[in-house]
């Protein structure tokens, strides 16, 4: 499995931690001054942890942020990032131009700050020439505490380490991500003297400090996905620390939870509770063979709870889902047992094949009936024997009514690409 396949998604919520390079630390990455080793030792007391000694800080211009970044991203990865984005466009988050090195770069343009756990070293961004706390702005305070939990983080759990523990899956990564966000971001705000988190309503306050994104220049899939493990990851880590205690955040960095659904639902946390297995319900050779003897499976995983509610949302509704956004579809989501998805390709020819299984029928319905709604303005190809709509982008999306408890829907480029995918999963 490449390392976009296993990490392409959070990708877009490490803004504030990136961490993918083999590189040597800067030799201008300074050691930390007294006050900032003070600030340090009251960001950790408060996590509840000791603070490290072996990390460096550094500023970094904001004409500059994108280079330092993505220059920490190794070059097979960056390879494989410039290469990568079809089932992203086919989810329909990015342009058919578009690749995953794109949003990488549009992202890491507006980064407040980021960490590498390979260098141990945090920037700031910010215009000051070096880290001097009297002369940061509150926001750029709010970064660098932020940035010294990653460290903390690192010092006492290894985050090389935990990132091996996790499935090679977006979902899982994601959750994984929102766990090391959401612990950031709810220590930091202790720190701030945050009253409390908003689990709905506007990501406003201290969260936006992160980042210097106008949410009007960032897709709003890829906005919603940059900002779940800050929101939802910070709801979910102050829900599981109120109940459980800080102890059992700390075991997520050694027992990461295995999806998104874990992130949305925190009372799955710690429960032992983990999804169905269904990827055997899309025969990968027998989808190939049914596409035509050229066809190849390029990639496959589990796209999670959050990935398919924020595909059915589309271009509307900001994050979280209840500001603004279609009831029935944020809805649509809820139980939600696994699911899997498989990319296939022929020259310039791709399908997407994908099965969602929910605890109930009833449930099954819900998610069929919102992405019916999400396709309701696209254009109509046919009935039978499946319903197949051309999206504005030009992919044709194709849906067959539940199976039980279960949904499959194919996405491809033609007609003809879906209805062959669908024929070999529920016949037809």
């Amino acid at each position: 499995m490449t390392f976009a396949r296993a990490l392409l998604p959070p990708i877009l919520a490490l803004v504030a931690f990136a961490a993918c390079s083999g590189s040597e630390p800067t030799d201008k990455a300074a050691a930390p001054s007294d006050a900032i080793l003070e600030m340090l030792e009251e960001v950790a007391t408060l996590r509840g942890l000791d603070a490290p000694t072996d990390f460096r800080v550094e500023a970094v211009a904001p004409a500059d942020a994108v280079e330092v970044y993505t220059g920490l991203i190794d070059e097979e990865t960056q390879e494989a990032l410039q290469a990568g984005g079809a089932l992203y466009q086919m989810l329909g988050y990015l342009d058919r131009d578009e690749t995953y090195w794109d949003v990488t770069e549009s992202i890491a343009g507006g980064a407040a700050g980021f960490y590498s756990y390979e260098d141990k070293t945090l920037w700031v961004v910010t215009d000051e020439a070096e880290i001097d706390l009297e002369a940061l702005s509150d926001d750029e305070r709010f970064t660098l505490a932020h940035e010294m939990v990653h460290a903390i983080q690192d010092h006492h759990f290894g985050l090389l380490r935990s990132a091996g523990r996790i499935a090679p899956t977006i979902d899982a990564g994601l959750a994984w991500t929102s766990v090391i966000e959401g612990d950031a971001m709810l220590s930091t705000l202790l720190w701030d003297g945050g009253v409390s988190l908003r689990p709905a309503g506007g990501a406003g306050g201290a969260v936006l400090m992160l980042a210097n994104v106008a949410q009007d220049e960032l897709d709003p899939q890829i906005e919603r996905t940059f900002w779940f493990p800050y929101i939802s990851g910070a709801v979910a880590m102050q829900t599981l620390v109120g109940r459980d205690g800080w102890e059992a955040l700390n075991t997520l960095f050694e027992v990461p939870p295995p999806s998104t659904a874990h992130i949305l639902h925190p009372n799955l946390l710690g429960s032992g509770w983990l999804p169905e297995s269904v990827g055997h319900l899309l025969p990968a050779e027998g989808v190939a063979l049914g596409l035509g003897s050229d066809w190849t499976e390029v990639e496959s995983g589990v796209l999670g709870e959050f990935h398919l509610v924020n595909y059915l949302l589309g271009k509307a509704g900001g994050y979280p889902w209840t500001d603004g956004s279609d009831p029935p579809t944020v809805a649509a989501g809820e139980g939600w047992r696994g699911d899997a998805y498989r990319l296939f390709e022929n020259g310039e020819e791709l399908a997407l094949v994908v099965v969602v299984r929910f605890d109930t029928e009833r449930d099954a319905l819900q998610f069929d009936y919102a992405h019916r709604l999400a396709l309701v303005r696209a254009t109509s190809i046919a009935d039978l024997p499946y319903p197949l709509v051309t999206r504005d982008d030009g992919f044709v999306v194709g849906r067959v009514d539940p199976l039980g408890r279960t949904v499959f829907f194919a996405i491809g480029t033609s007609a003809e690409v879906v209805r062959a995918a669908l024929a070999v999963l529920v016949g037809g």
